[in-house]
């Protein structure tokens, strides 16, 4: 082989290399923005709760193309998350409410979001309300 069709030969996989990467970040980066402020909307819904505010809450969105959630405060629309349709929601409560004393209103429960490659989890802890996400060395 010459030096010429090496060259050629590294460039091409380099070249599908870039083609593939993006996808798989576009993808991670998403999930990863997508689930930290849904525990950051959380843990404002059990501050607010706390603090005897109990008509914020949290509902779960699914509609064509995007799925998400959606803050409430009074019945009316805080702010609404979404994210594309190939990344998955699948909440094991209906609605992201809490006591005074901080517990959750319904019972514990995971919210599991995952994409092809990426898969994270964020527990609702049933007692003490706690928001914990997985990530780093407990991810999947």
């Amino acid at each position: 082989m010459t030096f010429v069709e090496l060259m050629i030969a590294m460039s091409i996989v380099l070249l599908i290399g870039t083609i593939c990467f993006p996808k798989y970040s576009i993808e991670k980066y998403h999930i990863n923005s997508f689930t930290k402020q849904l525990c950051s909307d959380i843990r404002y819904v059990r501050r607010s709760n706390m603090l005897g505010d109990g008509s914020v809450y949290i509902l779960w969105t699914f509609s064509s193309g995007y799925n998400g959630y959606v803050l409430k405060n009074n019945k009316k629309n805080i702010k609404e998350i979404s994210i594309p349709s190939n990344i998955k929601i699948n909440p094991s409560i209906i609605r992201v409410k809490f006591r005074t004393d901080g517990s959750l209103e319904e019972r514990g429960g995971k919210i599991k979001i995952f994409g092809k490659k990426v898969y994270k989890e964020i527990t609702i802890v049933p007692i003490s309300g706690r928001t914990l996400l997985k990530e780093g060395k407990y991810e999947v």
